[in-house]
């Protein structure tokens, strides 16, 4: 694997444990999450040696006065005493961003938001014992903004045009009946949506129906940078999230080394395998507000600006021979796919180099 063969290249130095913050037989405050985004939730918990726990969402309406993207709740009160390594579950205020249309023959999900919706993971079931259930990720990993998918129980040449549709992304017929979830075959009269497993909706069965409720945003989502930062000397470099109130994603985020005997070789640097330290409360691939990745070599001069002050999700120390800084280093965008660089280190200067996810 090319990852193991960087790893075997670079030569891993600092394997010697992991960065622990609090362990587990210390007892730790939970801080006050409310009125917090999640991702800013995340770095307090972390601050303190927590862990973010599940996203439990409540649907934001008219009559409601909380601001939407915002925590409503936290499972354990702020001020409690909390066991060092333990998670915290918080319920978040969210616009409702798709919309089920459905009758007899078919059912279309409309995705409501100019964000992707992550479809990968949702599941759909009857509610009240009678088998059916259908699993979205038959359309697609995932649906565009303003797009639908629709299923049909009945044969068809086509799909059936929406108002609320920009465009059909994807439909299909399912003939099993058991894949009919919406349909009432049975005297059903409800079906439920869950993603992850966590149940999103309860929607009712009869006529043309509706039904509304909010699903995982991917790519312009609000709570995710567009970007990607970089910062460097000859003796480190850091992947540093500096916003206030966003995740930096690195999800399928690799670099290409272009310095000394490692050239070409891939650096995932959203592998937390990559990494001979990592955080225990922290995500590698999903960088909270003021969290960073860190890297040294094994032969630092010690003459250049010290690394930023960060929150370190996980460390690596390599050869000093082939750091990938040491050259123009390079990665493809995942928001368009292009292919982009940046410097090569400058000795005794912070080189900052800030390029879209």
């Amino acid at each position: 694997m090319d990852k193991l063969k960087f790893i075997i290249v670079i030569g891993m130095i600092l394997l010697s444990g992991i960065l622990v913050t609090q362990a587990q037989d210390v007892m730790v405050t939970v801080p006050d999450l409310t009125g917090l985004s999640v991702p800013a939730a995340a770095a307090r918990l972390h601050a303190v040696g927590l862990a973010q726990g599940r996203e439990i969402v409540e649907l934001w309406t008219e009559g409601n006065p909380g601001t939407p993207g915002l925590i409503t709740t936290q499972a354990v009160a702020a001020g409690s005493s909390l066991a060092g390594g333990s998670s915290v579950d918080v319920t978040v205020l969210r616009l409702p961003n798709t919309t089920l249309i459905y009758d007899d023959n078919d059912l279309t999900v409309v995705n409501r938001s100019a964000a992707m919706l992550d479809l990968s993971s949702v599941s759909f079931s009857t509610a009240d014992g009678t088998p059916g259930s259908f699993l979205a990720g038959q359309w697609a990993g995932t649906l565009r903004p303003f797009q639908c998918v629709q299923v049909w129980s009945v044969g068809r040449n086509g799909p059936k045009g929406l108002d609320e549709c920009f465009a059909i992304q994807n439909w299909l017929i399912t003939r099993n009946p058991q894949e009919h979830f919406w349909t009432g075959r049975e005297g059903t009269t409800q079906f439920t949506v869950s993603q992850h497993g966590v149940q999103q909706a309860v929607c009712s069965i009869g006529g043309v129906a509706r039904c509304d409720f909010y699903l995982d945003e991917l790519g312009n989502s609000g709570e995710i940078t567009s970007f990607v930062r970089f910062s460097y000397t000859q003796d480190w470099l850091v992947i540093h999230n500096t916003s206030d109130d966003q995740w930096m994603l690195l999800d399928d985020f690799t670099l290409y080394n272009n310095f000394g005997g490692a050239q070409g070789l891939p650096v995932p640097v959203g592998d937390a395998s990559l990494y001979g330290e990592v955080n225990p409360v922290a995500q590698v691939n999903q960088l909270a507000p003021g969290q960073c990745l860190r890297f040294l070599h094994t032969a630092p001069t010690g003459t250049g600006p010290a690394a930023p002050d960060c929150f370190v999700a996980g460390q690596l120390t390599v050869d000093a021979s082939v750091r990938f800084w040491g050259g123009a280093f390079e990665f493809i965008s995942l928001s368009d796919q292009r292919r982009r660089s940046c410097p090569a280190e400058t000795r005794d200067r912070v080189t900052v180099c800030i390029m879209p996810r």
